[in-house]
C-alpha cells in the first residue's frame, strides 16, 4: 500500500505541475486533491493494519 500511496503523491505533483501551464486549472488542481486524500488514506489503513493485524491475527 505504501508503493500506491507513493504513485498517488506522484501523480498529484505531476498534475499540479501541469495544472499550473494549463488553462483549466481548477478542475486539475481537484484530481490533485483527490489523489492526494487517496494517498493518506492507503497511508493510515496501512499504519492501522500494523497495529492492529497482530491482535486480530491471535483473536482468529
Amino acid at each position: 500500500m505504501e508503493t500506491m500511496a507513493c504513485r498517488a503523491v506522484a501523480r498529484a505533483g505531476l498534475v499540479a505541475v501541469t495544472a499550473s501551464l494549463d488553462e483549466h486549472s481548477a478542475a486539475q488542481l481537484l484530481f490533485v486533491a483527490g489523489w492526494h486524500s487517496t494517498a493518506v488514506d492507503q497511508m493510515l489503513q496501512a499504519a492501522l493494519l500494523r497495529e492492529v493485524g497482530p491482535v486480530l491475527d491471535a483473536l482468529l
